[in-house]
């Protein structure tokens, strides 16, 4: 491995030797290795998307999951890889918000799912892992020497109800 990458919403990478590093609450991240180049690339996306985009677009918003699959698919013809051939994983989509009385909707990150299962099925992407949903955040390890991922859990982060003041 010779460099590291802190990934924040709506980042991109693709690349070799690389450790590749984001935090994740309702968002997803889709990582793709390619073992035989051992190279790869990873998005972490926010929303599923705003609009279709080309795909040959330079104009690429990685905070849209349509469009962070978008730039994926770029790179891998950049590269001369075959996406059929990648080894795709997910991750993210949980609930990472909650007050001490109740959950918050869930929502946005059960879209985020749906969505990037949705485009790994229409791709006819091999799935090899997955984690997502749940409650919590997910700390996130993409190693792009040997394709290794690690996910570190932590907690819903919790948020104290507004106090109503009288007086």
């Amino acid at each position: 491995m010779t460099g590291r990458c802190f990934l924040n919403p709506g980042d991109l990478y693709f690349g070799e030797e690389t450790l590749v590093e984001t935090l994740l609450g309702s968002c997803v991240a889709i990582t793709l290795w390619f073992p035989q180049a051992r190279k790869g690339g990873i998005c972490h996306f926010l929303l599923p998307g705003k609009r279709r985009v080309p795909e040959y677009s330079r104009e690429i918003d990685g905070r849209y999951g349509r469009e962070a699959w978008v730039w994926l698919k770029q790179q891998v013809r950049r590269h001369a890889l075959v996406l059929e051939e990648a080894e795709a994983k997910l991750f993210g989509g949980a609930r990472s918000l909650s007050t001490a009385d109740e959950r918050l909707d869930s929502a946005v990150g059960e879209q985020n799912i749906r969505f990037a299962e949705s485009l790994m099925a229409q791709a006819g992407m091999r799935v090899v892992n997955r984690d997502l949903g749940g409650e919590g955040c997910r700390y996130l390890r993409f190693d792009l020497s040997s394709g290794e991922v690690w996910v570190r859990r932590g907690g819903a982060l919790q948020i104290a109800a507004n106090e109503r003041r009288t007086g």
